[in-house]
């Protein structure tokens, strides 16, 4: 992923683009702080109540609890 952004970004040089300039207007940040705003919303109202459950049940829960009783037992053997 890296690798294709540090390509893009090299193409958007050599076709003459600034980024800088480009990041800095005013209207890019008006969209970039749109699209900030959205996604927290989205995130507020949407999928932060399953992700914590799904973190705190099934990842904390199972997997994490499983290991630490997996580990526990391999110590003492």
């Amino acid at each position: 992923m890296i690798i294709i952004i540090v390509i893009a970004l090299i193409v958007l040089g050599a076709l003459g683009f600034n980024i800088k300039d480009i990041m800095n207007s005013d209207m890019v940040q008006s969209n970039l702080h749109y699209a900030w705003n959205l996604a927290l919303m989205i995130w507020n109202n949407l999928l932060a109540t399953p992700a914590i459950w799904i973190w705190n049940n099934i990842v904390i829960g199972l997997i994490w609890n499983n290991i630490s009783k997996i580990m526990t037992l391999g110590s003492q053997g």
